[in-house]
Order: structure tokens, then C-alpha cells, then sequence
């Protein structure tokens, strides 16, 4: 069984160094590794300081590097759909290039790197597959996106297709757009099976943890407790905290001021995520490229722990619950505030939105009937009692 271990964090924190560095050390250890760049900046090739390819290019023994090329994967996974929505877009008079801009759904581009993590789960070419993603906005919308295409399929395809293959012979003579196909619909199926099968993998936690990189400062730290909310409430699992670029005490007076702030912060990190363990890399003399320098970057986060292993014992974000006969949705999001929560049932759905992130539960049968009554945050839980 592949293992996927996912790298996310703001944007020059040292993911794309980190994900290397493990993917350096787990080769070493005699398990073929790919790591595969998701990030649209790709940085990974300057990591290696050699060309990478949509393709895995093997670069070390046991290691394997990939930059995924969306204009490749969408022609690889979904090329009917596209030239569909191209033909439609060029029926309203849109030409050229800009017909298959526009018909690149908003989402799909990103989604078809998670395509490729089904297909090694599924060929075992690898053992292990090291995701470096785009900071952490950019990844948190590409984690969502296969429950929300989920949901879409489920709520709105059915009526599609059957109100496409009604009209189609009626309407076909008077209309100057065209309808939909059962290749097409059966393309859009396809992509709703796969996508299905990419949830259950980053889902489970036997398969897929995620990991958050950070700096010892105030806004990447904050941004890190963001995304740690955002992935448990996704359902999402995550089994450590990497914090990189420390200053070690022997930088001089200098940096004594900026010593003394990480210092700080550093505090805040280990008592916020207590439950997680965490991982430090001082700060390096000269910028980590090339495999030498990598894999001594590799040795120095690791030291004595096996990146293969899960970090933490992994706790599920999403409950549900009977207490005292009184139905309970336990999710975990200790950094949520209760002014930034709303929360109610659309038709058997529980919508839970933090901030700017939502997510739609579906409910299972014994709670689709009832309404969330109230909401308490006990403990780094949102307790939602229904009925």
C-alpha cells in the first residue's frame, strides 16, 4: 500500500526544501519515492537543480521527481469534457485560445494533480508519494474541491443528464449550442468516480497525512493554526509541525533581537499544537539545492524518527455521536472562534462555515431529519447537538 504524505504552509516557509529533503531520506532507506511538485511556481527543479518533467524522472536511486503540467493531465483525464466545453464556448463566439481558457472549469485545473495520487495509489508503482504543494490557500481550495464536485454530482448531474437527453433531439435543430453527449456525461461520471476514490485516500489516515511547515514568526505561525482548523474540518489528517529556519544561538548579537522573537513564538507553537509532534531545522548556512545539501537537511529534521511512520496519534475530526440519547456532531477546530462559526441543515446537510471556508456534511440517516439546537466550542471541539 502507497503511502502519501503531504507538505503544506505559507508561501517561503521551506516546503518544497522540506518535501525533498524527506524524499532524499526516505530513498535512502531503500523505499522508491516520488515527490511531485503540485506547486504552480515549481520549485522543486530548482531544489534539484535539474529539469523535472510531467513525467517521474528518476534522479537518485529510489527517487523519483514529477512537476505536474496542467495542460497535460487535463488533456490525460478529461479531454471529452474539454473539447465539449470548448465546442460550447466557441458557439457563443468565443475563438481561439481564449475557448479553451474559458472552458477550463474554475477548480479543475488544480484537481488534476490529485488525479495522479489515485493512479500510484492504485499501480503501486511507489511506496511513498511526497505531495509539495502551493501555499496554503491554494491547497486548502484544492483539498475541497473533491468533496464539493461530490456534492454537485449528486444534487445537479442526475437532473443534467436526464433533462439533456430529453431535449437533445428536440431542441438540437433550433438551438446553436451543443448539447451534451452520453460520451460527455460519461466522462463527467468518470471524473465523479475518481474524484470519490481521492477523497477516500487523503481521507484516511492509514494512507494520507498531511504535515505543516512554518517559521518561527508571528504570521506564519497564525497562518498555520488557520490551516490546521481548515484541514480538520475537511476531515483531514495531520500528524506533525515542522518549523524551519531557526537561529541557533552561535549567529552573534546580530540576530540576538530576532533570536529572541523566535524564541517566542517558538513557545506558542509547542503549547498550541502539544498534541502534535514537532519538528525544528535551523536555519542553514547556505540555501539547501542539490542532493547533498538536501539530504543533509533531511538528516537533520528526522535524526532518529522514520518519516514513513505517523507522527502523532491521529484523532478523528469528525464525530458522530450518541450522548444520553441526545444525537452529537463532534468536529475538531481548535483554533475556530464562535463569531466566525455559522452553522445550519440545507435538506439533510449540515453547512459549517469558518471564515472564509465551508464546508457542506453530509448527514447520516439517523441526523438528516433533525437541525443543529445548539453549538458550544468545548475543548478545541465544535459540540453541535441535533435534533
Amino acid at each position: 500500500m502507497v503511502r502519501v504524505l503531504l507538505y503544506t504552509g505559507k508561501g517561503g516557509v521551506g516546503k518544497t526544501s522540506v518535501s525533498a529533503a524527506t524524499g532524499i531520506e526516505l530513498a535512502s532507506r531503500g523505499l522508491k519515492t516520488l515527490v511531485i511538485s503540485t506547486d504552480p511556481a515549481h520549485s522543486l527543479r530548482d531544489a534539484f537543480q535539474r529539469d523535472i518533467g510531467n513525467d517521474p524522472v528518476q534522479v537518485s536511486e529510489n527517487l523519483y521527481l514529477q512537476e505536474v503540467s496542467v495542460t497535460e493531465s487535463i488533456r490525460k483525464y478529461w479531454d471529452t469534457l474539454k473539447l465539449y466545453l470548448t465546442a460550447l464556448m466557441r458557439s457563443q463566439g468565443v475563438e481561439g485560445i481564449a475557448a479553451e481558457e474559458i472552458a477550463t472549469l474554475p477548480g479543475f485545473d488544480e484537481a488534476t494533480e490529485l488525479l495522479y495520487i489515485r493512479e500510484y495509489a492504485r499501480n503501486n508503482r511507489f511506496d511513498v508519494v511526497i505531495m509539495d504543494t502551493a501555499p496554503t490557500g491554494e491547497s486548502l481550495k484544492l483539498l475541497s474541491f473533491p468533496e464539493a464536485f461530490s456534492w454537485y454530482m449528486e444534487r445537479i448531474f442526475p437532473i443534467g443528464r436526464k433533462t439533456a437527453k430529453i431535449m437533445r433531439p428536440l431542441m438540437k435543430p433550433f438551438l446553436g449550442v451543443p448539447i451534451p453527449d452520453d460520451k460527455v456525461f460519461g466522462s463527467i461520471e468518470e471524473l465523479y468516480s475518481q474524484m470519490r476514490e481521492v477523497e477516500e485516500i487523503l481521507s484516511d489516515p492509514k494512507i494520507t497525512t498531511i504535515r505543516l511547515v512554518c517559521n518561527p514568526d508571528r504570521m506564519s505561525f497564525n497562518e498555520t493554526k488557520r490551516a490546521f482548523t481548515y484541514l480538520l474540518m475537511y476531515g483531514y489528517n495531520v500528524d506533525s509541525v515542522i518549523i524551519n529556519k531557526i537561529y541557533d544561538d552561535d549567529t552573534g548579537d546580530f540576530l540576538k533581537k530576532w533570536r529572541e522573537s523566535q524564541s517566542e513564538v517558538l513557545k506558542e507553537i509547542e503549547t498550541a499544537f502539544a498534541d502534535l509532534t514537532i519538528l525544528k531545522i535551523p536555519m542553514s548556512e547556505k540555501e539547501p539545492t542539490g542532493l547533498k545539501l538536501l539530504e543533509q537537511m533531511g538528516k537533520k529534521l528526522y535524526k532518529n524518527l522514520d518519516p514513513m511512520n505517523t507522527m502523532s496519534d491521529i484523532i478523528p475530526p469528525i464525530q458522530f455521536l450518541v450522548e444520553d440519547k441526545q444525537k452529537i456532531i463532534k468536529i475538531r477546530v481548535p483554533f475556530a472562534d464562535k463569531e466566525n462559526t455559522e452553522l445550519h441543515n440545507r435538506g439533510g446537510e449540515l453547512v459549517v462555515q469558518i471564515d472564509n471556508w465551508r464546508r457542506v456534511f453530509f448527514l447520516p440517516q439517523s441526523m438528516s431529519e433533525l437541525n443543529p439546537v445548539n453549538a458550544e466550542f468545548n475543548k478545541g471541539y465544535l459540540d453541535i447537538e441535533m435534533s
